[in-house]
């Protein structure tokens, strides 16, 4: 399943050389993830969370404020209580950047927790 994800990279996100500072585009990924969380129904922050546990991110081009991004992300790895997440980034055709993160679902107290059985299943589609 791949799920596209656009926007707009804005001048504040951009750093002293006027490209778009490299911990922003990490940003740009996790507003995909939450985008297609969204999409299949799965709570982002209901009774738990999701953070992130690793993280790589190589970086190919700039982007410049007003440049228009586009991400698409996938989930590549389900594990009991994990997603790992595969990225691609790119602009006017041209790749920008590409990595993956992996994010444990876990409960109000911060304990890794099982991902429900329809979250798998949409995820698996």
């Amino acid at each position: 399943m791949e799920h596209v994800y656009q926007r707009s990279a804005q001048f504040a996100d951009t750093d002293a050389a006027g490209v778009v500072h490299f911990a922003r585009i990490l940003c740009y990924a996790e507003e995909a993830e939450h985008d297609l969380l969204a999409s299949l129904g799965i709570p982002l922050l209901a009774d738990g969370g999701w953070p992130r546990v690793k993280l790589s991110c190589e970086y190919t081009a700039p982007v410049k404020a007003g440049d228009v991004v586009q991400v698409t992300i996938s989930p590549d790895q389900l594990g009991t209580s994990s997603i790992v997440w595969k990225f691609l980034m790119s602009c006017n055709g041209n790749q920008v950047a590409s990595g993956e993160m992996k994010t444990v679902r876990v409960d109000a107290t911060g304990k890794p927790s099982k991902l429900d059985d329809d979250w798998r299943a949409a995820l698996s589609d």
